[in-house]
């Protein structure tokens, strides 16, 4: 059933969603998900935490995937726990030639990324895009609120997805920026924007683990080149940030369109949601600081972090000075399970 009702709670500032340690629940542990803003407040979360589900974050809004492969978008901070049903995922496997139920299991991983086209709760015409990744194939897929079905189209694994000025971009593991076209439903269509590739270089003269993002900021669409050596420190992180280069005819390369200096735009970086930015001046009273890039480690990566016990974390590296220093979560759960930022949004009118 489709709520209609706009949404009840607003969420005013961004907010991370971690697993919490629960000492008096230890069984439980790994369904409890808490919110921290940053000023470590921590908003009530109105989910069910009696069920094992995925979550996945864009505009403010939760996508969660049950065990059972149910989908539904919630607001997290709505007393009213009001949802919106989509389509169930399992339908990947008749949906998707080659998959078998098999293949499926892992409710929690064949998700890579998730991203709204507008807010679900106060725009019928939203679009929910998904990419997905199996053991025999990749791509990315679709619905509109009401439909039954998700519509998938093969592709090479995606690395991120966004919706920009009314178009849905991804990027592939290639590096190539492609357009999603799901104008015609009946013929979606994956076409190449950009292929000239990031440079993505080595750092200290080792083997370096990179990530690529997609981030909209101040109506520009930028372009994140995270990277870091394998083995180390999560403070030896660095970041690059290019801006797309839409409509330039003229022979250009992508150090030509480096963007040094945030100013006022602050960014926060998904794994598996959204990622977004805000101005930091908007939200300096709540804790958030300026020309900085916001991201989490990844569950991968906290096999080569030093003493990370497992446990997520948050850091924070700033432009300026390139340095990196980790955001205090208290009682996080120390677990190899994902986390994610939700993007503030404003009161709907």
């Amino acid at each position: 059933m489709m709520a209609e009702e706009k949404f009840i709670g607003i969420c005013a500032s961004p907010l991370f969603m971690f697993s919490y340690s629960d000492p008096d629940s230890p069984s439980s542990q790994a369904n409890i998900r808490e919110l921290l803003n940053l000023t470590e407040d921590r908003p009530e979360l109105n989910i069910n935490k009696n069920q094992r589900c995925s979550y996945y974050s864009s505009l403010g809004c939760l996508m969660t995937i049950s065990e059972d492969y149910k989908v539904n978008l919630l607001n997290p901070l709505d007393h009213h726990r009001a949802q919106i049903k989509l389509p169930d995922i399992n339908m990947v496997k008749t949906s998707v030639e080659g998959i078998n139920s098999g293949l499926m299991r892992w409710y929690d991983d064949m998700i890579t990324k998730f991203v709204l086209s507008s807010n679900p709760f106060s725009s019928l015409e939203c679009l929910v895009l998904v990419s997905y990744a199996t053991a025999t194939v990749t791509g990315w897929g679709f619905c509109r609120l009401g439909e039954d079905t998700w519509t998938y189209v093969a592709w090479t694994p995606i690395l991120d997805l966004i919706y920009h000025n009314g178009q849905f971009y991804a990027m592939d593991c290639s590096g190539k920026i492609l357009v999603c076209d799901v104008e015609d439903p009946k013929q979606p269509k994956t076409t190449i924007l950009l292929s000239k590739k990031i440079p993505m270089v080595p750092m200290y003269g080792q083997t370096t683990s990179q990530s690529l993002y997609m981030v909209e900021s101040a109506g520009a669409l930028l372009v994140v080149l995270q990277s870091r050596p394998r083995i180390g420190s999560i403070e030896t992180t660095r970041f690059k940030v290019f801006e797309v280069p839409f409509g330039r005819d003229q022979a250009w390369e992508w150090s030509d369109l480096e963007v040094k200096n945030l100013e006022n735009r602050s960014l926060f970086l998904g794994c598996e949601s959204s990622s977004f930015s805000v101005d930091g001046s908007d939200y300096c009273s709540a804790g958030c600081k300026a020309n900085c890039i916001y991201f989490n480690t990844k569950w991968w990566e906290w096999l080569s972090i030093p003493n990370s016990n497992f446990a997520p974390a948050v850091f924070i590296f700033n432009m300026e000075d390139e340095k990196v220093e980790q955001l205090s979560v208290p009682n996080i759960l120390q677990a190899p399970l994902p986390t994610s930022w939700i993007q503030p949004q404003p009161p709907s009118s």
